[in-house]
This record gives C-alpha cells, structure tokens and sequence, in this order.
C-alpha cells in the first residue's frame, strides 16, 4: 500500500526531530545529558519500559554497562547481554552495526531486547540496550530505522564529547606539566628555594613596586659560617643536608605569602622581605642568626653546631627613589655581610644603601 500524504509528513517530521538531536545536547556535553535525550527520543518512537547503556572500555575493549534505567536493573541488563554473547546475537548486531530486535532471554517471555550499536566511521562506543514489550506495535520496520537514525545521532554526539572529555584531559596534563616545568625552572634543585634566575627577574620587580607604591623593602644576604670546613672534615652529603635544613629552618620563620628566599650562589641565600623596614628585617635576621646558632646539626650521628652571618639593607616605606637598581642594592647587603664576617662571624650587620 502507498504511503498517504499524512504518513509522509508525519514520518517527515519525525526525521526532523532525530536531525535536531545535537541541537538538544549543546557541545560539549556529558554522558548523562545525551543519554537523557536519547531516551526520550526514543520513547518518542517505542514504549521503552526499561533501557540500558553499554560502553567500550578503552583499554580493554570490553563492553561494560555505564548506567541502567532503572538502576535496579543494572544486573539483570548485564546478564542479559551475556546471554545474548553466547547465543551469538550481539556480536552479528555488532558486525552489522544495524538496529535489531531479538527476544529477551534474561526478562522472561514477554519481552523483547531492541540493540542500538553506537559506533561512528571505524570506531565502536559501545551499544544501547532497550527493554520493550514484546507485543509492540510500534516496534515497525519505519520505527527501527529511525531509532538507527537515533542511535547514529546519538553516537555522533558521544564520540564529541569524549573528545572533548580527552582534549581537556591533555589540556590539564599539559598545564601541570608547563607549572611543574615552571616549579623547576625558578627552583634550586638541591634546597627547593628559589635560584638566581628568579631572583634576577624577580628582585627588580619588587624594587619597581616599592618605588611605585612607596613600600618598604629590606635585603638579607645570608652566608653560612665556615661551610669549607663542614664540607671538607664531614663531607658534601653533609654539606647538603646542612644546607637544606638551613632553607627550610629559614622558611619556617619568614613570611612566605610575601616573603621569598633564593640561592645566591654556593653557601650563600639571599631574603627578600617586601614591605619590611630595615630595623623590622635586622629584627628578623638576628632571630634567623640565633635560631641557627641554637640548632643541632646531625650527620651520620654526629651532631654539630652551625652559625651563620647576614648583611642587610633596607628602605623604609615612601624612601625607595625610583631608577633603584638590584645590583645597588645586593652590593649594598653584600657589603654589610662583609661587615659582620670581618668582625667575628655569626653577627648580623645592616643599614640603609648608600644612594
């Protein structure tokens, strides 16, 4: 019999509504949003008493159930498509990569299994499963073209967003790889402080927003008492470990939402303490001094003492001129450490920079 205008139009508007499935799912999506309106559109279609989704495990290429509806039924779903695996039913519907009813053979009788494979150009998402009546009227040779109008639709959409699933996946990874890279790049790989290279960048920087904003700003340059001596009669291991116990003693007792400290060179660690008047930062470095000073050094069950020497510099709030390089002010701290090495050791010696 030929189809009546009627039917064309309403078969018309059917396809119509399936061509308009991205639309309803607006990229990027998630899996439950385009599992939702699949489902709904294929209720549109057949009376869907029950329904499950199936997905392709990447690394195993197994099929395993992502969500059922209800979601008692979980089980019953998953044993239902072993047993189609066995009778040999959902690998021909796999092959075929075409709509097909079979009857169930897990819900009883009165049931049929509708198989949606999911699959676009070569590559298989996965397959959905849907519980209808086996009775069905509208179970038509139209309806299951439609629903694999529907299932194309719905793989289209699916294989979007888990491209954009994994594209913002290797966005993230990439992102921490280039902080990770960055972490390294501004750190000294022996201590975890900050090395020159950051300090080369960063100390003009703070020296800029001092002027700008008329901030304090102080320098610590800190040197390790007689370090030689440590390395040469205890060896560099223990050198090292002095060392890292020294940046984390001293990291523990400064600021560090804005306070900062870099390796300067060997032995030697610079304090960059922003918004710190020099009479506040000689406060700080005579606490480090005797914080050090008092602390047991231990290597291999040794336990020894060492000392350590500051030279700072600072400038008050609204005294910091603008054109103040880095190089003026490092030789100025270097300059009073100097200072307190030439008059014993283990002593702090600071003041203002000569301008």
């Amino acid at each position: 019999m030929d189809a009546t205008p009627g039917s064309l139009i309403e078969l018309c508007e059917k396809i119509e509504r399936l061509a308009q499935f991205q639309d309803k799912v607006e990229p990027p999506s998630d899996p439950v949003r385009i599992w939702s309106v699949f489902l709904r559109d294929a209720r549109a279609l057949v009376a869907v008493e029950a329904s499950a989704l199936f997905l392709v495990e990447e690394t195993s290429q197994e099929f395993v159930i992502d969500r059922a509806e209800p979601e008692t039924l979980r089980a019953a779903f998953q044993r239902e498509i072993d047993l189609q695996i066995e009778v040999g039913v959902f690998p021909v519907v796999l092959q075929r990569r075409q709509p097909s009813i079979t009857p169930a053979l897990g819900f009883g009788r009165e049931w049929s299994i509708v198989l949606l494979p999911l699959a676009t150009g070569r590559r298989t998402l996965g397959m959905a499963a849907l519980l209808t009546p086996l009775q069905e009227s509208a179970l038509t040779l139209e309806n299951m073209r439609l629903l694999g109008v529907l299932a194309r639709q719905c793989s289209l959409v699916m294989e979007n967003a888990v491209l954009y699933e994994r594209l913002l996946r290797e966005k993230e990874s990439l992102e921490e790889a280039n902080r990770r890279i960055l972490y390294l790049s501004q750190r000294d790989a022996l201590t975890g402080c900050f090395n020159r290279g950051y300090m080369n960048e960063q100390l003009p920087r703070e020296i800029r927003r001092a002027a700008r904003y008329r901030r304090a700003l102080s320098l610590a340059l800190c040197d390790l008492d007689h370090f030689k001596g440590i390395n040469d009669a205890r060896g560099h291991l223990c050198g090292d470990r002095v060392l890292k116990e020294f940046v984390a003693t001293t990291l523990d007792l400064i600021r560090t939402d804005s306070d900062w400290m870099a390796r300067y060179g060997g032995e030697e660690f610079l304090l960059v303490l922003p918004e710190t008047s020099l009479a506040n930062a000689i406060r700080l470095a005579e606490r480090l001094r005797t914080h050090i000073a008092g602390k047991a050094f231990a290597c291999e069950g040794d336990s020894f003492a060492v000392t350590a020497s500051f030279g700072v510099v600072g400038l008050d709030a609204g005294d910091v001129p603008k054109g103040l390089t880095a190089e003026a002010l490092l030789h100025q701290a270097d300059e009073y450490l100097y200072r307190a090495k030439k008059k014993g050791r283990n002593r702090v010696v600071g003041g203002p920079p000569a301008l």
